[in-house]
């Protein structure tokens, strides 16, 4: 290396100042090595930090495998370009039998506003609305209920998407309970009688399921409590009787299942002229295949509010309330009403797998399974805690069901083929804990309210990721005591093809967006059934 005499060390010397006491000379690095010095630094502390985000915070696990090699942890990231390890990527073959992985809890419920100042009664609620609330144990609103409220106050047709579990059915009812209320109270003050007909509701409000149908009808009951309105519950099964022994009177809010409010519309058992408010709950399953037809042709005959060049057009306010928003929402509903003229009001983890609920994936055989439910269901009923076991089949439910009553557990059964009187009262013998488990279809996926459930089990990987997100929300809800779990069996290579989806965006950095939420069973057939058709014409 060379050695060079410092510029002030020259300097002294040449004006003759320079002192012995300077025993060596000073050293220097010319510029050019100093500025590889500092590229190479540079580098080697950007190698270093990214080093660090491929490992992440291995005190933190938030994906934990039978093989600790694949597990991931908090703020791990991965290339743009990189292939991202999943454990579920080989359970497409038997060989992986035995295999599992599990999505730990990583937070508390999103759902739930924490060091914000916010009640009802800051929501332009009346008091006696908010005593209401306040004795059904709802104290201050969720996120979606302080988004929602004052914008179906204000008149405005909403589109109330929030994960399940997050309180929508209070964000959508109190509201328009309060706006009959004020209807009701203006037209005394001015002294003038409410024309309202006979079986004439204010506002309706449409469910795909009875047993949903039910639960909102008694949500309802509760917050009308005191209050000068009236409600009515109509579901399907007793029809006929109901329509010739028809029973007249006045109704503010109805509660119908689609099917029902249909025949008793087509029959002018009930008059919409009066309609104020509609609600299509569990919308997305509403907008599905096996529904959108006959609901386009029901919404066809209400004056609906919608908005023309920025400008309102007075109608029935309309609110449409899920989970989850199907990419044929728009199309099926601009046949009736402009897609723009509804007021968009979501949540940040929409679509996206729950933080504070707990995730795990069992890759087994198909002869297993039996035993290993057995053991899992066991083990909860003996702490006399409940369990919801899910199937893709009704035939599938009813065994499952009968596996277990034959096994010493006692367990009853729910699908939407069982006939209307043996249904009746079955999800509400397991929603009382007079029965600790519930074997079931995907008729209990949707809105209802499991806030005692400790595990829900997937006898069977839903078909979609939709049904997968609904069945996730039957725990972990607002107010739910104990977070519980998710437990999944694996046994298909179909099966594990979603599985892997879930997988991967769990080990995103910023948990993305599940991927084709689509509740639409029809199209998903059909389209399976297309991609077969074009893998035997390649075949052959």
């Amino acid at each position: 290396m060379e050695r060079f005499i410092s510029t002030k060390a020259l300097s002294l010397f040449q004006s003759n100042r320079f002192v012995s006491t300077v025993s060596k000379p000073v050293i220097t690095i010319p510029l050019k090595w100093q500025n590889k010095l500092t590229r190479d630094l540079n580098q080697k502390q950007e190698q270093d930090r990214l080093k660090a985000s491929l490992q992440g915070n291995t005190k933190v696990c938030i994906v934990s495998c039978k093989n600790t090699k694949l597990n991931h942890y908090s703020g791990q990231s991965y290339g743009k370009f990189d292939k991202v390890p999943l454990a579920s990527r080989s359970w497409g073959h038997r060989e992986a039998n035995g295999d599992y992985f599990a999505i730990n809890s990583q937070g508390p419920n999103p759902s739930i506003l924490r060091n914000e100042d916010c009640e009802f009664s800051l929501l332009d609620l009346s008091e006696p609305l908010t005593k209401n609330l306040t004795a059904m144990g709802c104290i201050k609103p969720t996120l979606i209920q302080k988004l929602a409220t004052k914008a179906v106050l204000r008149g405005e047709n909403s589109l109330i998407a929030a994960e399940t579990g997050s309180g929508k059915t209070i964000s959508y009812l109190a509201p328009i309970i309060q706006k009959i209320i004020d209807y009701k109270s203006s037209n005394s003050v001015a002294n003038e009688p409410l024309d309202q007909s006979l079986n004439a509701p204010l506002a309706l409000v449409i469910t795909p399921g009875r047993e949903l149908c039910e639960q909102i009808s008694n949500v309802g009951q509760s917050l009308m409590a005191n209050l000068p309105i009236k409600s009515q519950c109509i579901t399907g099964g007793r029809l006929k009787r109901d329509m010739l022994n028809a029973d007249y009177q006045e109704v503010d809010i109805l509660f119908a299942t689609f099917g029902a409010i249909s025949k008793m519309t087509t029959n002018r058992i009930f008059r919409l002229d009066q309609l104020k408010h509609l609600v299509l709950d569990e919308a997305d399953t509403l907008l599905d295949d096996s529904f959108n037809e006959k609901l386009t042709y029901f919404l066809r005959k209400l004056p609906l509010q919608s908005t023309r060049h920025n400008e309102i057009i007075q109608g029935v306010q309309t609110i449409m309330v899920s989970a989850t928003i199907p990419r044929s929402a728009e199309e099926i509903l601009s046949q009736v009403i402009p897609y723009g003229s509804f007021t968009k009001l979501t949540t940040q983890n929409l679509h996206r797998l729950q933080p504070h609920v707990p995730q795990k994936f069992i890759r087994l055989s198909h002869l297993d399974k039996p035993t290993r439910l057995l053991e899992l269901v066991k083990k909860d009923v003996s702490r006399k805690l409940p369990v919801i076991v899910f199937s893709n089949r009704s035939d599938r439910c009813d065994w499952v069901s009968m596996f277990l009553n034959e096994n010493g557990v006692s367990c009853v059964n729910l699908n939407g083929n069982m006939p209307e009187h043996l249904r009746n009262g079955r999800f509400e013998e397991f929603h009382s804990g007079r029965q600790l488990v519930l074997s079931c279809t995907d008729v209990v996926s949707r809105g209802l309210d499991t806030t005692s459930v400790h595990q829900v089990i997937n006898y069977d990987v839903p078909t979609n990721i939709s049904d997968y997100i609904h069945r996730c929300g039957r725990i972990g809800r607002v107010g739910h005591q104990v977070t519980g779990i998710i437990t999944t069996f694996v046994c298909h290579p179909t099966e594990a093809d979603l599985v892997q989806k879930i997988e991967y965006a769990a080990r995103r950095t910023h948990n993305d967006e599940l991927p084709n939420v689509n509740a639409n069973i029809k199209r998903l057939i059909t389209n399976q059934m297309l991609k077969k058709h074009e893998q035997r014409v390649l075949l052959n």
